[in-house]
């Protein structure tokens, strides 16, 4: 079963999700993309709020506004 692409945003907090694409500006893609968010990287949701998400990309902790958050598609693994 392949499992569809959806918002980082709607991931829940203690799983982990597949990278399988960015959307939005030339620049906010390339913003992420610098910060781990590559096709195929596996991330760990850490923290889903109505404030802020944070991740785990590789050993490094990162903290997204929820509007950056949509932009990243994910599969949960």
């Amino acid at each position: 079963m392949i499992n569809k692409a959806m918002p980082l945003n709607i991931v829940s907090a203690g799983r982990d999700a597949e990278v399988r694409d960015i959307t939005g500006t030339e620049v906010m893609c390339k913003k992420l993309m610098e910060m781990g968010f590559n096709n195929g990287a596996v991330i760990r949701i850490i923290k889903n709020d109505a404030a802020h998400i944070v991740v785990k990309v590789g050993e490094t902790r990162l903290a997204l506004n929820r509007g950056m958050a949509q932009k990243v598609m994910v599969a949960e693994v």
